[in-house]
């Protein structure tokens, strides 16, 4: 996973909560991981195909979707309903695609947003990759933006290494 490929991530985050939520976020100390921990927390979810493939996921505890979603929509919820987990979708939605701007030069496509929450899903990361969890801390609540990705010269270097040795 290449650095160039991150920033773009950490900067929609950081204008989406700024912009729409005028909330200003912090980004901590990124740490590698094999596949997702185990939480009851909202998770949207977002593929990426094209030049780099992968996956994009924003993880917020309960507290912090509750008051992010609340103020994006100008709403108080105290329990999670419809509105938090669309609302969860759209947050991760608008970050990858103000992402997917930043990618000068690069084809990305993005699929649509899925959200799942609670303990009982685990998010796998792609065959020989790993998830670079990004922890940001704000006044509406601490949440995780997780990135699992490869560029496509490394996945066609791969399948042509594989291809050659099975020739051998």
């Amino acid at each position: 996973m290449k650095v160039e490929n991150i920033n773009p991530f950490i900067e929609s985050v950081m204008e989406t909560f700024d912009s729409m939520l005028n909330c200003r976020v912090k980004v901590g100390k990124p740490a590698v991981t094999k596949d997702d921990e185990d939480a009851d927390d909202i998770i949207g979810v977002i593929g990426l195909t094209g030049t780099a493939r992968g996956i994009v996921a924003i993880r917020l505890p309960i507290k912090t979707a509750v008051t992010s979603i609340g103020r994006l929509v100008g709403v108080e919820f105290k329990e999670i309903d419809s509105s938090i987990i669309d609302g969860v979708g759209e947050m991760i939605n608008i970050i990858a695609g103000n992402a997917k701007v930043k990618f000068e030069g690069q084809k990305i496509s993005l699929s649509l947003p899925t959200v799942v929450r609670g303990n009982m899903y685990k998010l796998n990361n792609l065959t020989g990759a790993v998830f670079l969890t990004l922890p940001f801390s704000s006044e509406l609540g601490d949440f995780d933006l997780l990135v699992s990705f490869k560029s496509s010269d490394e996945a066609v270097g791969k399948k042509e290494e594989a291809h050659a040795g099975a020739h051998r």
